[in-house]
C-alpha cells in the first residue's frame, strides 16, 4: 500500500459522524436541465402541456456523450426554457408541475439471470438510465466505463501507446469530503443492488481483484464483510485507510494511497494504470439500472449546516429547487451566510434558490457566519510554501494563482493548471487568504472557452 503524505486534516466541526435518512414529501415542481454533465444536451421529447409519469422519457440522447432525461415527478410540462444551473450557466430545461400522485410508468420485468447479460447489454442499460460519473468533470457513466480512444488519455513509450489491462476494481466507501456521508451511509446498510452493480462492473472492466476501501475509523460494515467472505476465489478484499486525510476520497490520491500508482495528469485516468474506481453510490445505481431497469429519478445527498433545522442523508427527486428542499427540511433556523451545493471544501456557493438539484450534486450545506471564513480582500503571495506542502498533485498553487490573477493563462497552463483537482487544500492553509481555487476554475473556463 502506498502513502498519502499530502492533503490536510479538517477541523472536527466539519466532520459528521452519524447520518440519518430523511424522507421528504414530493416536490410541487421540478426543473430538469437537459444537460447535467460534460457533453451534449438531450433533445426535448415532450411539449408544453403534455402530461408525464415518473420515469417517462422526456429527453432523448442520440450520441454517447449525451444522456436521456426522465421525468422525476408525475404531472404536466408547463415550460421549456433556459434556466441557471449550479455552475452559473444557462441550460435548456424542462419544467414540470406535479400532480401529487407520483404515478410511475410501467417498469420492465426485473432481470433474474444477470450472468446472461453481455457487456453491450449492461452498457445499454446504464446509458438508458441516464447515469452520470460523478467527479471533477461529470460525464455520462457509459463513456467513463468504455471511453472513446483519445490520444491524450494514454501513456506513450517511444511513440507506442501503452494500454494497461485493468486488474483492480476499487469500490470506494469514502466520500470526497468528510462532511459528506452518502457512501458511508450506503456501506452501512444492506441493499441488494450493490452485488448486482459489482457483477456488472466486473464484466465491463475485466478486473479480477476487488478492493473495498473504507475509513479505518468507521464502524464495521457487515454488508461489505459478507461480500468478502462469500467470494470463494478470495479475490475480494477490505482495505482500511485514514479517511480523515482530505482529499484521499478523490480517485487520484486514493489510487496512490491504496495501490501506490500515480495517474498521469492532466489527461490521465485510473484505467491508464490498470485500475477502475467507483464509489458505492455509483455501484448501487449501476446495479439498480441493470437489475431493475429503473432510470435515475432521485439522488441521495448530504444536507447540513448551522442554518438548517435538520441535516442528514436526504433522498431527493432530481430537479428539486434549493428553496423547496430547504422548506421540506423545516426551513431555516438562522440567517444563512452561504449556501453551497457540493461539499464545504469543493462545492460552489449559490445565490439563487431556484437552482435545481442535479445528478452530479453530492450535498447541500446552508452555513452560518461562524462556519465560514470571511476573507475580504486577499493579499499577495508571501512565498510561505504551505500550499506546496499540502497540494495532493504536487503543484505550486501560489505561483499558479498569481498567473491566473494577472491573466497569464498560457503560463498557468504550462505550469500545470489542468492538473489541479480543485480540492481546496491550498485555499484552506493560505495565510494570505488567496481564493486560489476560484482563480483556477475561472482560468480553466476561459481557456476551454477559447479552445
Amino acid at each position: 500500500m502506498g502513502l498519502f503524505p499530502k492533503g490536510i486534516k479538517l477541523l472536527r466541526s466539519l466532520n459528521n459522524t452519524t447520518f440519518n435518512l430523511i424522507e421528504l414529501p414530493l416536490p410541487e415542481r421540478v426543473i430538469l436541465p437537459l444537460k447535467q454533465y460534460i457533453g451534449e444536451p438531450a433533445k426535448v421529447a415532450v411539449s408544453v402541456g403534455d402530461k408525464v409519469k415518473v420515469g417517462q422519457l422526456i429527453g432523448t440522447a442520440a450520441r454517447d456523450n449525451a444522456l436521456p432525461l426522465h421525468a422525476t415527478i408525475s404531472g404536466k410540462v408547463v415550460e421549456i426554457k433556459e434556466h441557471l444551473d449550479h455552475k452559473g450557466s444557462t441550460v435548456p430545461s424542462i419544467i414540470i408541475e406535479g400532480d401529487g400522485t407520483d404515478t410511475w410508468i410501467e417498469s420492465p420485468v426485473e432481470e433474474k439471470d444477470m450472468d446472461s447479460l453481455r457487456p453491450s447489454d449492461i452498457l445499454k442499460r446504464i446509458h438508458g438510465a441516464g447515469l452520470v460519473a460523478k467527479g471533477l468533470l461529470p460525464i455520462p457513466l457509459g463513456k467513463d466505463l468504455l471511453p472513446l480512444d483519445q490520444p491524450k488519455t494514454h501513456l506513450y513509450l517511444k511513440g507506442t501507446k501503452v494500454v494497461k489491462k485493468i486488474d483492480s476494481l476499487l469500490i470506494n466507501a469514502l466520500d470526497i469530503e468528510p462532511s459528506l456521508g452518502v457512501n458511508r451511509y450506503l456501506a452501512g446498510i444492506h441493499n441488494e443492488e450493490l452485488a448486482s452493480g459489482i457483477s456488472a462492473l466486473k464484466v465491463i472492466t475485466g478486473a479480477q481483484r476487488i478492493l473495498f476501501v473504507v475509513d479505518k475509523k468507521s464502524p464495521p460494515y457487515p454488508q461489505l464483510e459478507s461480500i468478502v467472505l462469500a467470494d470463494e476465489e478470495e479475490s475480494t478484499t477490505l482495505i482500511s485507510i485514514d479517511g480523515e486525510r482530505f482529499p484521499v476520497g478523490l480517485s487520484v490520491p486514493l489510487l496512490k494511497t491504496v495501490l501506490g500508482r500515480e495517474v498521469p495528469l492532466p489527461y490521465g485516468h485510473p484505467r491508464d494504470v490498470g485500475a477502475a474506481i467507483y464509489d458505492i453510490d455509483t455501484v448501487v445505481s449501476i446495479g439498480r439500472s441493470v437489475h431493475k431497469q429503473i432510470p435515475q429519478v432521485e439522488s441521495l445527498i448530504t444536507v447540513g449546516g448551522g442554518a438548517l433545522s435538520k441535516g442528514g442523508i436526504v433522498k431527493v427527486r432530481i430537479g428539486t429547487q434549493i428553496g423547496m428542499l430547504i422548506e421540506s427540511l423545516g426551513g431555516l433556523k438562522e440567517d444563512p451566510a452561504k449556501i453551497i451545493l457540493g461539499g464545504p471544501m469543493m462545492g460552489m456557493a449559490q445565490y439563487d434558490l431556484t437552482i435545481p438539484i442535479t445528478k452530479d450534486i453530492p450535498g447541500l450545506f446552508v452555513l452560518i457566519r461562524d462556519e465560514i471564513q470571511v476573507t475580504g480582500r486577499y493579499r499577495e503571495c508571501i512565498n510561505c510554501g504551505l500550499c506546496v506542502r499540502v497540494c495532493p498533485v504536487n503543484l505550486v498553487p501560489g505561483m499558479l494563482s498569481m498567473y491566473c490573477a494577472r491573466d497569464c493563462l498560457d503560463m498557468a497552463e504550462r505550469e500545470g493548471l489542468f492538473r489541479c483537482i480543485e480540492c481546496g487544500c491550498c485555499d484552506y492553509v493560505c495565510p494570505s487568504r488567496r481564493p486560489m481555487v476560484h482563480l483556477f476554475r475561472h482560468a480553466k473556463h476561459q481557456l476551454m472557452e477559447a479552445a
